[in-house]
């Protein structure tokens, strides 16, 4: 926990300096502490972005980082000191029982961060994908080696930033200080209702309410995760401050970053568009400075996914650049995108094919743990939301969320259905349903109070979800130690030997337990499953070969001869 506070205090400075700045640039004059650091945040990430193409996310790029971030600092000393006054007198005027529960939470989000990561994906790609920013920037061609590594998101990126990997290699906690301003944001919003009122502030005020589930996400770093708390953030903007020049960038900032993070959020995008459209007169000057930072994070976007696959739209298997001699071959990329593929969370492929409508809806929704809770409940939200903003007589711009939600649910219905690519707009409407049965302050933080004990049963007690999940590498909750007060858990819950093993002209580290087909854990570069190498090399009669004997200069793959 300690060595995860002082990386975060790092996090803080830096992204507050930036943020400063960055915001100054784009002419938001408002400055705060939950708004201001996402900003920055969001900078450093473009800048590392850049910084990546060149060389690797190490020792010299944290120089370069801490000597801008002093600069800064020391330009704009007063705004620096301004904001964190503003938020240490606003806690201050917290009651005592909202001041507790904000100091309790906040203790175990940092208790979570130190405990052994939850998340599946964290083991398939999220610390190989990290590795390679830190030793070697964006790789060519890397999903040639395990195509999973193209998914390189610019959460990924921003987390190899915060890594540290040249002090110390347990550093992976990024969606714990993303949490901790949701956090800071929440309790905000909730002291602003019970002092003015103001209802909409309830519905965000109650965030807190879905740690337990929340939780589950914040000792890795998933890109899921980031997305809803800015999703949350962007759509109090939008509801309640959404006229403004400034809302609008912010607004624009936030759908940006998220877009940056996780394809799958574009649909965030529609916010600014939708304030654009409702105010374009007071708006249109603002229109070429967020048309110039959509441009730059789409070209960054475009030129990220060709280095790493030859596909500039990648994931969308449009536009391939088949001049690149290490493109992705088709007959690869039309396995992992095609429809069995992307249902294969809940359905087998060899099933898939010959499935009804009526078999893949109740395979979704009665036989598939979490997910298909998950999704009864938001179907019971679609269902509800209107008759609640009807009913209560809501804001009118609460549709334009809600017809965000449909449009997202039908296109992921086209695409892959998983929970974690919606599951933010279940919970804003689930609040703003809690917001309307919930008003009383006193019941309020007495929810509250049974919230964060159940929050601290799951970060101390060891529970089975065997119910919930049948992957039993997710049936246990990770729990807090003693130890951790100083050293936090490794990056990886999973702990095997590696073995090394070639092909062509590669050596490679392989997992010696090869049960998940997809693993890769914290294995020396590079790292792939022998499974899945050969896999690849019986069934699509391809294999991944270095494109030089430096690892700096990526891969491709290679038709094997013998199998035309």
């Amino acid at each position: 926990m300690i060595l995860i506070l002082l990386s975060w205090l790092y996090i803080i400075f830096t992204a507050v300096t930036f943020g400063i700045a960055f915001s100054k640039a784009l002419r938001i004059s408002r400055l705060d502490a939950v708004v201001t650091p996402i900003i920055g945040l969001f900078d450093i990430t473009l800048f590392a972005t850049i910084w990546a193409f060149f060389g690797p996310i190490a020792i010299s790029f944290h120089l370069v980082l801490l000597l801008l971030s002093l600069f800064i600092w020391y330009k704009n000393k007063a705004d620096f000191a301004m904001i964190w006054h503003d938020a240490l007198t606003q806690i201050k005027s917290y009651s005592l029982p909202v001041k507790i529960l904000l100091a309790v939470s906040s203790f175990l989000i940092l208790a979570q961060s130190a405990t052994l990561p939850f998340i599946i994906d964290n083991e398939s790609y999220y610390i190989q994908t990290i590795k390679w920013l830190n030793r070697y920037g964006l790789v060519t061609g890397l999903a040639n080696l395990h195509l999973f590594f193209a998914q390189t998101s610019g959460w990924h990126i921003t987390q190899s930033v915060y890594s540290l990997s040249f002090l110390y290699d347990r550093f992976n906690d990024l969606n714990g200080f993303c949490l901790l301003l949701g956090n800071l944001f929440a309790f905000q919003k909730l002291d602003s209702y019970f002092k003015n009122g103001v209802r909409p502030d309830l519905v965000f005020g109650l965030l807190p309410l879905t740690y337990a589930f929340l939780f589950q996400f914040i000792s890795s770093p998933s890109p899921d995760f980031p997305v809803y708390i800015f999703a949350f953030i962007l759509f109090s903007e939008y509801l309640q401050n959404g006229r403004s020049k400034e809302s609008f960038i912010i607004i624009t900032l936030l759908a940006l970053f998220a877009f940056f993070i996780k394809v799958t959020a574009v649909i965030l995008l529609l916010f600014p568009l939708f304030v654009l459209l409702q105010n374009f007169k007071t708006l249109k000057k603002s229109v070429f400075m967020a048309a110039s930072l959509g441009s730059l994070v789409f070209i960054l976007f475009v030129l990220k996914n060709m280095m790493l696959t030859g596909y500039p739209l990648f994931p969308l298997p449009y536009l391939r650049m088949d001049e690149l001699d290490y493109t992705v071959p088709s007959i690869i990329m039309d396995f992992f995108f095609s429809k069995s593929m992307l249902n294969s969370f809940y359905i087998l492929n060899s099933a898939y094919d010959s499935a009804s409508l009526s078999d893949l809806i109740r395979q979704y929704f009665l036989h598939n743990g979490m997910s298909g809770y998950i999704g009864i409940v938001s179907v019971f939200t679609l269902l509800i939301t209107p008759l609640i903003i009807l009913k209560k007589r809501l804001p009118k711009s609460l549709w334009a969320v809600y017809f965000a939600f449909i449009v997202l649910v039908v296109l992921l219905c086209y695409s892959s259905p998983q929970y974690r690519f919606y599951v933010y707009f279940t919970l804003f409407f689930l609040l703003l349903l809690t917001a309307s049965l919930l008003t009383n302050p006193k019941w309020i933080l007495r929810f509250y109070t049974l919230n964060i004990i159940l929050i601290a049963v799951l970060v101390f007690v060891p529970l089975s979800f065997n119910s919930f999940t049948a992957n039993a590498l997710l049936t246990q909750n990770s729990t807090f130690h003693l130890k951790n007060l100083a050293i936090p858990e490794p990056n990886t819950r999973w702990s095997q030997e590696f073995r090394g093993f070639g092909v062509g002209n590669m050596n490679y580290h392989t997992p010696v337990d090869g049960s998940f087909f997809w693993v890769t854990g914290n294995g020396e570069l590079p790292c792939v499953n022998k499974l899945q190498v050969d896999y690849f090399e019986h069934g699509f009669f391809y294999i991944p070969q270095q494109r030089s004997i430096d690892l700096n200069d990526g891969f491709y793959a290679q038709k094997v001869s013998g199998h035309e």
